[in-house]
């Protein structure tokens, strides 16, 4: 089994096993044809870790109906599902022109950030995931956050296991330990320098 795929099925168990609230908002993954002819409308062909995580789960449901911390696996990151990806792409990427058209935008915070994935085959950064976030960042330009999808999900799980990521009580809303969050990124994406700021 690849990894990625092995590392979707632990954060799940992961997160189940905590009861954490957030599983009950995401919506079930789709086929790997559907994920196939949304990418058809791009100049890029789709790469088999997006086809693993939309095959997972196809983001969240209602997600601007909902308070942006009970939807939030990780800090800004919200899954989106494919078909809203494939609009925010279309609107910030082709029309506005906010980021350049070989970034991808997966994950949101729900209020203008995004999380994008590189996908110019021919640059080193390809498939590397990047910040966009004018208000953070100070600037238009996105920046390296992790090295890979896989990365991702790889320390969002171990951020969880040490407690740095939790879901309040009360609430039901992400809790944030940013040094434990910093410590782990650091550690497992040394290609990213967002977390070297």
């Amino acid at each position: 089994m690849d990894e990625i795929k092995k590392v979707l099925q632990e954060l799940e168990f992961f997160l189940r096993e905590s009861n954490s609230p957030i599983l009950a908002h995401f919506q079930e993954g789709i086929s790997a044809s559907e994920i196939s002819d949304s990418f058809s409308t791009m100049k890029f062909p789709v790469r088999d870790d997006i086809m693993k995580m939309y095959e997972w789960k196809n983001g969240v449901n209602d997600l601007f109906k909902k308070k942006t911390g009970e939807i939030e696996l990780f800090t800004s990151g919200i899954m989106m599902p494919l078909e809203l990806a494939v609009s925010i792409y279309a609107l910030e990427a082709r029309v506005q022109k906010s980021f350049k058209k070989d970034f991808f935008p997966l994950f949101t915070s729900g209020g203008g950030d995004y999380i994008l994935m590189h996908l110019d085959e021919k640059k080193k950064t390809y498939g590397q995931l990047f910040l966009y976030s004018p208000s953070i960042l100070l600037s238009s330009k996105p920046v390296s956050i992790y090295d890979s999808l896989n990365t991702l999900f790889q320390t969002t799980l171990e951020v969880y296991k040490k407690r740095g990521y939790y879901f309040n009580e009360v609430d039901k809303t992400l809790e944030v330990v940013y040094e434990i969050e910093k410590e782990v990124a650091i550690e497992m994406n040394p290609k990213s320098e967002f977390w070297r700021g």
